[in-house]
């Protein structure tokens, strides 16, 4: 997992951004060549549903400086096949949700919504994030 990750911060195009709303925002670009893509599906390459997820948690964990355990995936639809080599939006925007920490995240592609998903982290105890 850890391999996969750094191949995703490492697709990241410039800097992220944030603004006062908690919200973060990073634009990748995935090449055809991305870990990630590997066969997902041979002859018709597209970025998998736990790779577009991990990519949004790994910008939260960046913004937040700290590595983060998923409790839950919720909401997630996936409208949207990203293609090898298109230049991806990622939004995600801190919400709180039944008194938890919850992000909402929205990838975008040039023609539209690709996917969207909200998610909650399992709180660890004594712990800075």
């Amino acid at each position: 997992m850890n391999k996969l990750r750094r191949a995703i911060v490492s697709s990241a195009i410039g800097k992220k951004t944030g603004d006062e709303t908690n919200g973060i925002t990073r634009h990748y670009r995935f090449k055809s060549n991305f870990l990630g893509f590997r066969g997902h599906f041979p002859g018709y390459p597209i970025l998998p549903a736990f790779v577009q997820i991990l990519t949004a948690l790994t910008i939260i964990e960046e913004h937040k400086k700290c590595r983060l355990a998923l409790a839950t995936v919720e909401k997630a639809k996936f409208h949207l096949p990203i293609l090898p080599d298109q230049e991806i939006e990622v939004i995600c925007n801190s919400r709180q949700v039944h008194n938890k920490s919850s992000y909402e995240a929205r990838l975008n592609v040039t023609e539209g919504l690709a996917s969207s998903f909200r998610f909650t982290f399992a709180e660890k105890r004594n712990h800075p994030c």
